[in-house]
């Protein structure tokens, strides 16, 4: 008898609510006043044994007919003040309100956020009246205050951005928008193994984009636009000593399911150090972004279908790697748009900008759901002063449609220069501009698989072409390029010449039925 009582009792042990031991001491949070009734059973603290760091606050899920902001809010102050341990979310609905401030629930330091999987279900009221303000359910720190270790892991939550309408709906996002926090910053942020759903930002880090800021010095949009005619007062953006110093640093976003995004699926900004990996990005506007001086950072092994543009290297962003990805546009887009796979762009900014050091190597580009097929594009906003795009290279790729190595857009303010392009398989062409729309040199295509069906026009100067096979066409040096190295390449007919000084050495027309 005695051994049976004990096998009840520990049974009742492992099918707990959160399947593992009970807590050791239960405490019901009081409700606010004015709120609505919180959840029917209790908020669970543990505190570990003396031998053992640690604290857990055990929250059980109030359903989808009570609100939780509060509930939420003091379980997270709870382990906050307890110098930092668990939240741990039971299965259910955790439905939010929105605030009058900007945030309704804000993740503190030291707190890490953890649900049941899938079947923990955090979400902002669809029956929310829309507001034409960002708006931050869950919001890692405030405007003023950061949150540093911070890790947000096994659960699913939804904005409804779409239902809401109105400003942004962000996901789990740190701003710092106030002057007195704009040298300040949130550090070490894990979010992973999430499902985030209907959010205009899934995950990211950043500062405001309206306003140009040196070190404690602040200046609105508009007075840059001013500032930027005077050339002793233009700015460069993103370098000074004292801004760098206090960027955002080491954020890791992997392992999630994100979808239905309005904007950047996940955006770094002013971030050194970062991690984007092994994310399935699902109908999202735009892919993942580091952005406004980002650096460090690894984008690598994410799967992305988006309807505007893929993966985003933005703004003043230097020493990032793009490996492993797959993305393409999705099918459903419309066939008249560009919808470039991975772009190198500026911001709408008076600023002198340079992007460089960025290496992409290992991924697979497609592109051929547009009648355009673009899968890479550089692009300055004529907002910029100029954009410098240098020390890119790009290896052991597929480009499953055309690579434009030109601004089609503002090609007088655009420098291209110190780019590798070598041993990708390419589908498209490979599109260039004459040196008088757009600066370009020490471009070097090398040893690359051609596929593209027909001539390809070579429109610069100071570019070196060699080792290439282009086994359905050939290349032409157009009349005005000049000084191109033109060496060693196969291809089906000859290279044509049009072009003034050119090295033309050592290519070979390969035969028919001798193609490898």
């Amino acid at each position: 008898m005695l051994h049976r009582r004990c096998l009840l009792l520990l049974l009742s042990v492992c099918l707990s609510p959160f399947g593992g031991m009970t807590a050791l001491h239960a405490a019901e949070l009081p409700d606010s006043p004015g709120r609505a009734p919180h959840a029917a059973g209790p908020i669970e603290q543990v505190k570990a044994p003396a031998s053992v760091s640690g604290f857990e606050v055990r929250v059980p899920a109030p359903g989808p007919d009570i609100i939780a902001d509060e509930i939420l809010q003091k379980a997270i102050d709870q382990a906050a003040s307890a110098g930092g341990g668990v939240v741990l979310l039971g299965a259910g609905d955790f439905k939010l309100s929105r605030h009058a401030d900007d945030e309704t629930v804000v993740i503190k330091s030291n707190v890490t956020l953890r649900g049941q999987g899938h079947a923990t279900h955090i979400y902002l009221d669809p029956k929310t009246p829309p507001h034409e303000l960002r708006y931050f359910p869950m919001r890692i720190g405030t405007a003023t205050v950061p949150s540093h270790n911070v890790v947000i892991e096994h659960l699913r939550y939804t904005g409804h951005d779409k239902a809401i309408g109105g400003g942004s709906i962000m996901g789990f996002n740190a701003r710092l928008d106030e002057k007195e926090s704009l040298l300040l910053s949130c550090d070490n942020i894990t979010v992973h193994h999430c499902w985030i759903y209907d959010a205009k930002q899934a995950v990211g880090c950043t500062k405001p984009a309206t306003a140009m800021y040196l070190a404690k010095h602040v200046i609105p949009a508009e007075e840059a636009k001013e500032a930027a005619v005077d050339p002793d007062k233009v700015r460069t953006g993103y370098f000074d000593a004292d801004r760098m110093a206090t960027q955002f640093k080491n954020w890791q976003v992997h392992h999630n399911y994100i979808e239905t995004c309005g904007n950047k699926a996940i955006e770094l900004a002013e971030c050194n150090g970062g991690l984007i990996a092994d994310n399935h990005i699902v109908n999202v506007v735009d892919g993942p972004q580091v952005i406004f001086g980002s650096r460090n950072v690894q984008i690598w092994n994410n799967l992305v279908h988006f309807t505007r543009t893929g993966i985003n290297i933005s703004e003043g962003s230097h020493h990032i790697r793009v490996s492993g990805n797959h993305v393409e546009p999705m099918p459903e887009v419309s066939k008249k748009a560009v919808l470039p796979c991975l772009i190198f762009r500026t911001e709408p900014l008076p600023l002198h900008s340079k992007i460089s050091d960025v290496v992409v190597t290992g991924n697979i580009f497609r592109n051929q759901h547009t009648h355009g097929k673009c899968t890479m594009r550089f692009v300055t906003r004529p907002e910029a002063l100029s954009c410098v795009y240098e020390g890119i290279a790009l290896s052991g790729n597929v480009f499953d449609g055309d690579v434009q190595i030109y601004d089609m857009r503002t090609s007088a303010k655009t420098t291209i220069q110190d780019i590798v392009f070598a041993d990708n398989v390419c589908e498209g062409a490979l599109v260039s501009e004459p040196h008088e729309s757009m600066n370009s040199s020490h471009v070097a295509v090398r040893g690359n698989m051609l596929r593209y069906p027909g001539t390809m026009s070579l429109k610069a100067n100071n570019w070196i072409w060699t080792d290439n096979t282009h086994v359905n066409g050939t290349l032409e040096i157009a009349a005005g390029a000049k000084s191109n190295i033109i060496r060693d390449n196969v291809t089906a007919s000859p290279v044509a010449d049009k072009g003034m000084d050119t090295v033309l050495t050592g290519n070979v027309v390969m035969k028919k039925n001798e193609a490898p």
